[in-house]
């Protein structure tokens, strides 16, 4: 005999929901913090759009991952995360997050409070299994994400969808690495680096034209270091200060880097201490004009070898 599935407020109407008939599977309520949020994906993902509620997760944080479009949750004493739930998924919902998540989350049961109605409500949610994974930093930004990665990260999700109405001899977890791979922020999967800059390259426009993007700049301190002038150079250079402090493009969380230290920490012709501020008032113009010359040179290096671009860049009287 089937009993009488009961009624649970959750800031949306329950009562006109029907009994669950025995063909019908269990629903799921899911929480989510990052790419789900956004209807247009759910939608995709999910090919309905269900019915979405905003909640806090307390107890955890959202983090950036190394190389990743994507954040990752996990535990933190004093964190609070601002989300949405996902209600009534069906089984094969629930299965689409668990394919597009991947093994590196795990789905488990967490207790959420709804915004609307401060009421408290037991959600499943994916959590990073490696909760000391060193890939793990800062705080992953929603809005960021929608205006920088969001068309690439619906891409990918509509190859999701047309792999299940046909997966072409594809397995699942084929199919999963290569989801994985597309949402990646690296478009060749090369190895990613971190690098902490605190001289031209703190300048937005200066690094999009280098690199030929915007990557993602988050504020640091490094301890232990000057950032020092140098005679007849409009660039800055860092050499090791027992007292020294360099702000550059400063979380709590510590960070393993790569940065550029200068090779003569005796140099006599490092003096006194280089002002960001000052250079872009007086001197950015001039570096970017170089930075042009750089690019024109990547694209048509017609007959100089690297070093003898190098050497043009650092004689030339823009620089120097």
């Amino acid at each position: 005999m089937m009993r009488k599935k009961k009624s649970r407020k959750v800031g949306y109407d329950t009562r006109k929901k029907k009994k669950m008939s025995s063909s019908e599977s269990p629903s799921h309520n899911v929480f989510v913090y990052g790419s789900f949020q956004e209807p247009a994906v759910v939608g995709l993902i999910l090919e309905c759009t269900p019915v979405i509620v905003s909640a806090q997760l307390h107890g955890f944080h959202r983090y950036r991952l190394k190389g990743r479009l994507h954040p990752c949750i996990a535990p933190f004493e004093t964190g609070v995360i601002n989300g949405k739930v996902l209600t009534g998924l069906t089984n094969a919902q629930l299965e689409n997050l668990d394919m597009i998540e991947g093994a590196e989350y795990e789905r488990k049961t967490v207790e959420v409070v709804l915004t609307d109605t401060l009421e408290k409500m037991q959600v499943e949610a994916f959590i990073w299994a490696n909760k000391d994974d060193p890939d793990m930093y800062g705080e992953w930004d929603f809005e960021e994400w929608k205006r920088l990665h969001m068309e690439k990260f619906i891409e990918a999700s509509k190859k999701f969808i047309e792999w299940k109405k046909n997966p072409n001899g594809k397995t699942r977890e084929e199919f999963a690495k290569f989801f994985s791979e597309k949402t990646m922020t690296s478009s060749d999967q090369s190895l990613s680096h971190n690098v902490f800059v605190y001289g031209s390259f703190q300048e937005p426009s200066v690094v999009s034209l280098i690199l030929g993007c915007n990557p993602v700049a988050v504020s640091a301190q490094l301890h232990g270091f000057h950032v020092y002038r140098l005679k007849g150079r409009l660039h800055a250079c860092i050499s090791p200060s027992e007292n020294g402090l360099s702000n550059g493009k400063d979380t709590s969380a510590k960070m393993k880097v790569e940065t550029y230290v200068w090779a003569n920490k005796d140099d006599p012709d490092m003096y006194g201490e280089w002002d960001f501020e000052e250079w872009k008032r007086l001197h950015m113009e001039k570096f970017i004009e170089a930075a042009k010359k750089f690019i024109e040179w990547k694209k048509n290096p017609d007959g100089r070898s690297r070093e003898e671009f190098e050497k043009y860049v650092h004689e030339d009287p823009i620089v120097a």
